[in-house]
């Protein structure tokens, strides 16, 4: 295949096993991999996911005579290719042509990554000194009429938001300041979409993984913006671990347990109903049977069972 690829005209280099492909990956950057499934030691799927993680615009071509080792899943790495042996050298042409295709694409889609994360760092550090600014109004009513003006439907889901917290709260028999800081963390919970580029909350279709994850770091923005006015300050660490999982599988600290803030807790578990139960601009809403029967499938992972056995004796009331 070295050969082929030389004729060609492409640079070409080989390796024994995989910690010398990535050896060589570090010293050398190539833009596309034929990897082997079956090789000495470390197999080429281990391989491959190493390689998406470390050097993720380098497309990767699996080579293999045995189909039945390629799964499927989300726990399998992205390939540009697969070549079943024996193939012949139109089919390996062809196989780098989709490598190099995949590649631009992945190119492009990094880029358009690093716009979005450029332009979410910019606006959420004008939210920061905008609020630091307003010493003499108070930052939760010029916060509330920023999000009004600019995503409506999060200021009201946050709102929704806080009326169960409050309420959870109240069966868990919080004392009243705990509760008071509880409904104002619930209420902007989601304030770090304010920063949020426009391309991401307006986005018709549902956002791609790279999109998503960036996404995610609204938790992160929200905190930072928070801090950055001492009357709302109390409230950042609890939005900033509102998106944990109970069994340490949320984001953005894989905080597990006792570790999550109580507050934020009961609010993970009042953000979740709320979202499955109010369609979104991209998503159609479940009614109350499905979403507490998601619930109850998250107690304990996702949901810290304490809360939601307060969030559902709640519903159950009313």
């Amino acid at each position: 295949m070295s050969q082929w690829a030389e004729a060609l005209g492409l640079r070409s280099g080989t390796a024994a096993n995989a910690d010398e492909a990535l050896d060589t990956l570090r010293a050398r950057r190539y833009d596309l991999a034929v990897v082997d499934v079956v090789m000495p030691g470390r197999d080429g799927l281990w391989l491959a996911t190493e390689m998406q993680r470390d050097f993720p615009d380098t497309a990767v071509i699996i080579s293999t005579g045995y189909t039945e080792l390629i799964g499927t899943g989300a726990s399998q790495p992205e390939i540009a290719d697969l070549l079943i042996k024996p193939f012949q050298r139109d089919r390996f042409k062809l196989a780098l042509e989709r490598g190099h295709q995949w590649r631009k694409q992945v190119l492009e889609e990094l880029q358009w990554h690093a716009l979005l994360s450029k332009e979410l760092r910019e606006r959420t550090e004008e939210l920061c000194r905008a609020i630091a600014a307003r010493a003499g109004e108070p930052a939760i009513e010029w916060l509330t009429a920023v999000m009004a003006k600019r995503a409506p439907s999060v200021l009201a889901h946050g709102n929704r938001v806080a009326r169960y917290a409050v309420a959870v709260a109240r069966e868990m028999a919080l004392d009243p300041g705990a509760i008071d800081t509880l409904e104002l963390a619930s209420r902007l919970h989601d304030v770090g979409k304010v920063a949020m580029p426009e391309a991401l909350l307006t986005k018709p279709s549902a956002l791609s993984p790279g999109e998503a994850a960036i996404m995610e770091r609204h938790v992160l923005a929200g905190a930072e913006i928070l801090a950055c006015a001492p009357a709302l300050e109390p409230m950042a660490p609890i939005v900033l671990a509102s998106h944990e999982g109970f069994d340490g599988g949320g984001h953005p600290r894989q905080l597990a347990g006792a570790a999550i803030p109580l507050a934020s807790r009961i609010i993970r578990v009042a953000d979740a109903y709320d979202t499955m139960t109010e369609a979104g601009h991209d998503r159609h809403s479940v009614d109350r049977e499905g979403a507490v029967s998601e619930l109850l499938r998250g107690s304990g992972t996702r949901f810290d069972p304490a809360a939601l056995a307060a969030f559902l004796a709640v519903l159950g009331r009313h």
